[in-house]
């Protein structure tokens, strides 16, 4: 039987990884979800991603015998919608896939929304079981004519924009059903993107001569199929991200203009940007060498997949000022799914990090076709035989440490060494023996050093084990440091390995600093750090909070290494493992024991105690991680006098705080006098209240500043930075970052009613038996759903669910084919999309308090894999009927583990 095989026959533990992550065990609880005895067999709620809406005359509402609408839909100026469209009336009769259903008539969906010069709006197509069909995009003033494009039969993304020469205002836009067959589109815009593409800046830095790094809008084909060439005025030269291209000038657009090199290529930058397909287009800045961290990297600012709000809010910009190597001289395992690529091979963003690694799955979870299955030298990510791939170790590994080469993001340390340790084999699950195996391992035999010195756990889901614990206590009475992620069950249950003494454990939380829904919380967490939430926007900048990394997709049918948002506990460890190699390299005696006595007086986090001891909280432990006060602690050299604030990113909006005050507070080996020289915000939303004045000076100042919402569009997020230029040892800028928004997204999310179902773990051929099912409309930007046990007495209601294993699923059926979770609808899987974790449903009890998060997106969606939705060879869940219905030694027994997501 081949390694994948095997390892598929364990998916019944297996847990999810997707736009957040999470690691499980077998036992079948989890999360706040508490287990009472009573009438319900589990209940919970899904959250709504941010912006999202939904076509009020769908499939789905129309077949329950609505009429289409006859009046426009109001939009918000950022949203993301999905629709249905059909040129009549008919019944499905693609096998299996809603064979039988009907399709509804809807020719025509006319929404109104605000719009400003230069917005674009783009239009995904998504073909149901009927085939695919062409739609029309419209923008129109009255009955006026600005802009149209069609999609052909193909499902590339077309794009309209508001032309320069029209005013804000309120437009018409219509999507149109031109072809024969109905059709599901997502469509979406965002005011921050097109903010982005109009302005454009000229950085006084150098740059390669011919060379610049190109934004496409969304919509706009990859290269690979747009054939772009000389005579397009570019050459590709590399793929950084998704729709971000490293390009070249062919040689006869720099001659003719008779310029100097750098000149010649500024106008031939400017040009491209002047370009309706490009978005943004920069010069390719050159880096030297005393200054190369993250901020310089060209992902480090990128709308979709930045890294700033993470990175900011913990103040790494300070960090990386004092500790300038990068964690150089720093091995940090990551024991994980392994790594994207193979040995000297790896994902570029990481392989000139990387040092040796080790497989150290068994067989049984074995999934990498090295033979025999099993350990092995090779430490790869084959990604999953079955569902969708996420390469979770090596999104870990590139908030660790990934490199500062010019071409895509980077890592908090950026210099340290990664040691891949395989231990998560197939749907990111292993055993605990497999755990234990890399432990011992990475501790190095007695008497050699060890072979990391800090080690990263984004697993988990175990229960306490002795064997464990002790190999984890031989490794830090040897110096490693271990950190491990909490968990995503939003539970106060202690979870191993991060709930063991000697482990820093990690809650998750989004980008306001406030714990992420998912996260778990108890006595036993250490600290916090950024895990994002995909149902948030905590730092109002129009954009879900995810944590953006190296990861791979599929491009154009090939798997290609690319970054991409998670979400989860998982992603917030490596945060702080990665700051404790910035320590490390500044000084190499920090272990386990100096590390926790400087977290417990404050000196790592944002908390100022100013006591020995500071208070703990069940959330956050003893604080968000601050990088900065970290790294300062760490130091053994003089260290400028430098001001960092304290929250280092500003959120104020008129459903939060609507004012704040900011902290700055100076930094360095011997904290003395700075003088400010000034202290100024260019932006009419927010009022600086008070701030010190120029020439004051002193180690700590206060500043206070509030939001003026009438300054800004509803639903529109701005950014604009607070700007302290002051002397210490020479004349510097602080800018602190202010998000400012005027809300009103939260009540009006709507993804469409919702089915929520129970189905069995084992599939049959493409589809999984769905065993009980429910329904649940928006309440309040959210939905509500249970299910009661089963009586045992005829007729069973769908919402009744015997006991068992049941993997917990929920979505939209917007073209109404019986079928959810296919491309273009809604989406929910517990605890996360694309990770599942299999719920037990025990005799006599009752599950309660469980949360998901739905959206349009999937876990590795972007622009350049519109069609992979959600899974490969996935055709979606199916629908029951609604006929009925109703509100030996030392070694440890192996245990499953999984991913913390």
């Amino acid at each position: 039987m081949p390694a994948h095989a095997m390892a598929a026959t364990f998916l019944k533990c297996s847990i999810l990884a997707g736009l957040t992550g999470a690691l499980w065990g077998c036992d079948g609880s989890s999360g706040s979800i508490e287990l009472t005895p009573g009438d319900v067999a589990l209940s919970g709620s899904i959250a709504i991603e941010a912006g999202t809406r939904v076509d009020a005359d769908d499939g789905e509402t129309l077949a329950l015998g609505a009429s289409p609408e006859s009046d426009a839909q109001l939009l918000p100026p950022e949203f993301v919608l999905a629709g249905y469209v059909s040129p009549m009336f008919g019944v499905y009769s693609g096998a299996g896939d809603g064979l039988g259903n009907v399709y509804s008539a809807d020719s025509v969906d006319i929404f109104t929304l605000p719009l400003h010069s230069g917005q674009s709006i783009s239009l995904q197509p998504f073909s149901t079981s009927e085939g695919p069909s062409p739609l029309r995009l419209s923008l129109f003033i009255g009955n006026r004519l600005i802009a149209t494009e069609s999609t052909g039969n193909q499902s590339d993304p077309v794009q309209i924009s508001l032309p320069e020469t029209e005013p804000a205002g309120s437009y018409s836009l219509a999507v149109e059903a031109t072809g024969f067959e109905p059709m599901l589109y997502i469509l979406s815009t965002s005011t921050a993107g097109s903010a982005l593409s109009a302005g454009f800046e000229w950085p006084d830095h150098d740059f390669v001569d011919s060379e610049a790094i190109v934004e496409f809008k969304q919509g706009v084909s990859q290269m690979s199929q747009y054939s772009f060439g000389p005579r397009e005025g570019m050459e590709p030269k590399k793929e950084l991200s998704p729709g971000v291209w490293l390009v070249q000038a062919p040689a006869q657009a720099l001659r003719s203009n008779g310029l100097q090199p750098q000149d010649s290529t500024l106008e031939w930058v400017r040009a491209l940007s002047k370009r309706a397909d490009v978005a943004a287009a920069t010069p390719n800045y050159k880096m030297k060498a005393m200054n190369t961290t993250p901020l310089n990297e060209p992902l480090y600012n990128h709308l979709s997949v930045g890294q700033q709000w993470h990175y900011e809010l913990v103040n790494a910009p300070t960090a990386w000022q004092l500790a300038s190597d990068g964690g150089a001289g720093v091995t940090v395992a990551v024991m994980d799914t392994g790594l994207y690529g193979e040995p000297g091979n790896w994902h570029s963003e990481l392989d000139a990090n990387v040092v040796g690694g080790a497989d150290f799955v068994s067989a049984g979870f074995d999934n990498d076709f090295d033979l025999p299955a099993g350990r092995d030298n090779n430490p790869s990510d084959p990604g999953n035989a079955v569902g969708t791939s996420v390469y979770h170790g090596t999104h870990v590994a590139g908030t660790i440490a990934a490199a500062v080469n010019g071409a895509g993001g980077a890592g908090i340390a950026y210099n340290a060494s990664l040691l891949p340790v395989r231990v998560l084999g197939e749907g990111g699950t292993g055993s605990s023996a497999d755990l234990l195996a890399a432990l011992r391992w990475v501790a190095g035999p007695v008497g050699d050093s060890p072979r990391a010195d800090i080690v990263n756990l984004s697993l988990g889901g175990l229960p306490f084990q002795s064997q464990l614990s002790e190999a984890i206590d031989d490794g830090v009475s040897r110096g490693v440091v271990f950190v491990a992620a909490a968990g995503n069950s939003a539970s106060t249950l202690a979870s191993y390995p991060a709930a063991y003494d000697q482990v820093f454990s990690v809650s998750a939380v989004d980008g306001a600093g406030e714990l992420s829904a998912y996260s778990n919380s108890g006595s036993w967490i250490d600290l916090a750090a950024p895990g994002g939430d995909a149902s948030r926007d905590g730092n109002a900048d129009g954009r879900s909070d995810l944590v953006s990394s190296t990861s791979a997709s599929l491009i154009n049918g090939t798997l290609k290494e690319t970054y991409i948002g998670l979400q989860g506990t998982s992603m917030a460890a490596p945060h702080v493992s990665a700051v404790f190699a910035l320590m490390k390299s500044l000084n190499p005696a920090l272990d386990h024991g100096t590390l926790r006595a400087m977290l417990m007086a404050g000196d790592l986090t944002f908390q100022d105690c100013g006591r020995e001891i500071c208070s703990k909280t069940a959330d956050r432990g003893w604080g968000l991680l601050d990088a900065g006060k970290s790294t300062l602690a760490a130091s053994t050299a003089v260290v400028p006098n430098l001001l960092a604030s304290s929250p280092a990113i500003v959120s104020l909006s008129s459903e939060g705080a609507s004012s704040a005050s900011v902290t700055l507070s100076v930094y360095g080996s011997d904290p003395g006098l700075v003088t400010i020289e000034s202290v100024s915000v260019n932006a009419p939303w927010v009022r600086l209240d008070s701030a010190p004045a120029s020439g004051a000076t002193g180690t700590e100042f206060t500043l206070s500043l509030t939001l003026r919402p009438e300054a800004l569009e509803a639903g529109i997020s701005t950014r604009a930075p607070i700007v302290v230029e002051y002397r210490s040892d020479r004349l510097r800028r602080l800018e602190i970052p202010v998000i400012g928004q005027r809300v009103t997204d939260q009540q009006a999310r709507d993804a469409g009613r919702h089915f929520v179902l129970l189905v069995d773990p084992e599939s049959e051929g493409d589809f999984y038996t769905t065993v009980a099912q429910t329904t649940a409309v928006v309440d309040n930007g959210q939905y509500r759903f249970s299910f009661a046990p089963d009586d045992g007495v005829e007729p069973q209601t769908l919402n009744e669910v015997p006991p068992g294993n049941y993997i917990l699923v929920a979505g939209s059926d917007l073209d109404n084919d019986g079928l959810i979770c296919h491309a273009g609808e809604a989406c929910a899987e517990y605890p996360v999309t694309g990770l599942r974790q299999e719920i037990t449903i025990s005799p006599g009890q009752s599950l309660t308090g469980i949360e998901m998060t739905t959206s349009y997106s999937r876990p590795s969606i972007s622009a350049a894999t519109p069609n992979v939705l959600p899974r490969p060879g996935f055709r979606g869940y199916k629908l029951l009927p609604e006929q009925i219905e109703s509100g030996s030694g030392h070694e440890p027994a192996p245990k499953l583990i999984g991913a913390e997501r």
